[in-house]
């Protein structure tokens, strides 16, 4: 059995699990937000993010904090990640942050 695994570093929130159509369809109107689906063997959690870095087991990645993202920058991201929130009808989503997540599939 072969195993895939990758880390994610990325800026964002999670949301309640929510199929993927219905979150492509509303980030179609919602500039610099994406989306990701990472979780342990099928487990996955579903983020909306502005930024996102992966890295593959075995190898690593070197972050300056200070060149992620500027406050302006950083401000701009929270409010588009608001509105793709609250477009998919989760008017109740956390603070964005960085996160690290990792996604283990087989």
């Amino acid at each position: 059995m072969r195993l895939y695994s990758t880390a994610y570093l990325a800026y964002g929130i999670q949301i309640p699990d929510t199929d993927s159509d219905t979150v492509e369809e509303a980030l179609r109107t919602i500039d610099g937000v994406g989306y990701l689906t990472a979780g342990r063997f099928g487990d996955d959690r579903t983020y909306l993010t502005t930024e996102c870095y992966s890295t593959d087991a075995g190898e690593y990645r070197i972050f300056a904090p200070e060149t992620l993202a500027s406050r302006p920058e950083q401000a701009a991201w929270d409010a588009a990640l608001k509105a793709a929130a609250e477009a998919l009808g989760h008017t109740d989503a956390v603070s964005p942050r960085w996160f690290i997540t990792a996604d283990l599939d087989n």
